[in-house]
């Protein structure tokens, strides 16, 4: 792993917060809605995965092939199905104030693409991505 000077301010990795970088504005899914409505959400907000919540707190996260597998796969019906029936719950997720360089650890030692960023009060603030880190020059896969 190289140390890499980000564009923010200076700083190095090892300072650097997950908040300074993470994506905002997140698409979420409530744990109620019909698959079938969360994959045309997904489809055209243009985005791979949704985080699941309910009245703001992270409940599960759920990947397109979460629904080709547990749905499509399994000859489900997806406007029968909830968001809550298909996410993944014990998802891996960092505080905002986590460092870039922690994270990166993090996702490289699990193997992971993407992690939602929470609060202490575990409230959904953010998503951070392979993307988000390559935009600074981290290179995790």
């Amino acid at each position: 792993m190289k140390e890499a000077m980000t564009p923010l301010r200076g700083q190095t990795m090892s300072n650097l917060t997950v908040e300074e970088i993470m994506t905002r504005n997140v698409i979420t899914v409530e744990t109620e809605e019909p698959v079938f409505d969360m994959v045309k959400k997904m489809i055209n907000k243009n985005v791979e995965c949704v985080p699941v919540t309910r009245a703001g707190k992270l409940m599960g996260l759920i990947t397109f092939r979460d629904v080709i597998r547990k749905v499509i796969y399994e000859g489900k019906d997806p406007k029968k199905m909830k968001a809550k029936d298909v996410m993944t719950k014990s998802v891996v997720t960092c505080y905002n104030d986590a460092t870039v360089l922690d994270v990166v650890k993090l996702m490289k030692n699990r193997r992971l693409r993407r992690i939602p960023v929470i609060d202490r009060n575990r409230k959904l603030v953010g998503l951070i991505t392979n993307f988000d880190l390559a935009i600074i020059g981290w290179d995790v896969d």
